[in-house]
């Protein structure tokens, strides 16, 4: 009978590890290595299955540390729309972190870059 639970258990632990593993970011707004002319209004990340959104930073591609862009939605869901700042022309990274419904995290950043547009007011490193 132990045989038998810990077989069990090291299934469903292996199937809830392996669901949670296959999940993914499917598709972003600004899309990953994306050039636009005009800064985004807002960051769209869609996913495989539903996340809770912990973190969303933004940085230039120069710079070591990220602004924390507020306002994140609280619930869980497939797919999140956040307002972006104000940005100028240059290349920026997006990270973002989410927790799984196990409590797994999952991070990745999208990469683009603004080619143009009205300059906006510069986005501030300062958390």
């Amino acid at each position: 009978m132990k045989k038998l639970l810990g077989f069990l258990s090291i299934a469903i632990f292996s199937s809830i590890a392996a669901q949670a593993a296959d999940i993914q970011i499917l598709k972003s707004t600004p899309a990953d290595g994306s050039v636009t002319d005009n800064p985004p209004a807002a960051f769209v990340l869609e996913f495989s299955d539903r996340v809770k959104l912990h973190n969303l930073y933004l940085k230039r591609d120069d710079e070591k540390r990220g602004k924390s862009v507020s306002n994140l939605p609280q619930a869980d869901a497939t797919a999140f729309t956040i307002p972006a700042p104000s940005l100028t022309s240059g290349g920026y990274v997006l990270e973002w972190q989410v927790f799984t419904h196990d409590s797994r995290a999952l991070r990745g950043s999208v990469r683009f870059t603004v080619s143009g547009g009205q300059p906006k007011t510069a986005l501030s490193t300062a958390h």
